[in-house]
């Protein structure tokens, strides 16, 4: 039953085009309008939700206008809150990207002493590890786990499910800011912080016997900076490449001098246009692929270089 305190959320159905080749473009295309989840449909089709119904409307003109011809369709539709993203996630399975497991609950390995387990439960947001953008990031965490373990802050920038800022405490750091706008990613947010409260207490960040690692949500919209005070050590950003293009000045002005930003959601096609919307602030340090998918970590210019 939909909770009547919660509306409906604007969505298109999309009949996928029939050339494959065209596939990244449509979803370069559907980074323009912000989406917030996109859910697999049946016979391989996807229902993409928005944050407003004017940008559905405006993403369902531009299919049509830019992939009619390979076959492509949006219908808009209004999706009442009726439980829809447990179902369509519930035969999600764990992932793992080198020493970290995602898993949900009904899927949490036992343990075996070396691998980090986060345990997320699926929600409208991104951030369960299925998407090959979260698993970029994860793995770009990782090679850069020294800076994040010194760091005096993180900032996860659409922290979403908030699984990567739950990582970047197992990966030994003191305090993250994780900043979302969507009301409802928070709440997933929050739980799924709750359910993995033991694990992130009991780590102590390196060099800091006894301190207690913390995460702090916070509601808002991470193209305004200020939204969280401070420069930080280092810089979540797992968006797509119409934010970075437009915002990429926002988004330096929270990485600190000398500070690390791991970035990703952007494809092949789109990587020179984020990297030069960066500017010369910084310096691509590690880069890596999946499915047309980039994950990228950069160095922003200043003293405490990371290299």
């Amino acid at each position: 039953m939909a909770d009547a305190s919660r509306p409906d959320r604007p969505a298109l159905d999309i009949r996928l085009p029939t050339t494959p080749a065209a596939l990244p473009r449509l979803d370069a295309l559907l980074d323009d309008f912000d989406p917030f989840a996109i859910e697999e449909a049946d016979g391989g089709a996807r229902r993409v939700y928005f944050f407003t119904a004017g940008a559905r409307d405006a993403a369902a003109r531009a299919i049509d206008r830019a992939f009619g011809t390979a076959g492509a369709h949006a219908t808009p539709i209004d999706v009442p809150d009726d439980g829809w993203a447990e179902r369509s996630q519930a035969n999600l399975k764990a992932i793992r990207v080198g020493d970290i497991v995602v898993a949900p609950p009904w899927d949490r390995p036992a343990p075996d002493g070396a691998a980090i387990v986060v345990e997320i439960t699926p929600s409208t947001g991104f951030g369960t590890g299925h998407h090959a953008t979260t698993r970029l990031c994860l793995s770009l965490m990782q090679r850069q786990r020294r800076q994040i373990a010194a760091s005096r802050r993180v900032v996860d920038l659409g922290t979403g499910s908030g699984v990567l800022a739950i990582v970047a405490i197992h990966l030994g750091a003191a305090n993250v800011s994780g900043l979302e706008r969507d009301a409802d990613a928070l709440r997933n947010a929050r739980d799924n912080i709750a359910r993995n409260e033991r694990e992130i207490h009991s780590r102590s960040p390196h060099g800091r016997p006894g301190h207690r690692p913390a995460i702090a949500l916070v509601e808002a919209d991470l193209t305004r900076a200020g939204a969280v005070g401070g420069d930080a050590d280092v810089v979540l950003a797992n968006l797509n490449g119409t934010l970075f293009a437009r915002h990429a000045e926002t988004i330096r002005r929270y990485v600190a001098p000398g500070g690390l930003l791991i970035a990703s959601g952007f494809t092949e096609d789109e990587s020179a246009r984020v990297q030069a919307a960066l500017g010369s602030a910084f310096t691509l340090i590690a880069r890596e692929t999946e499915d047309d998918w980039v994950g990228a970590a950069f160095c922003r210019s200043g003293a405490g270089d990371p290299r």
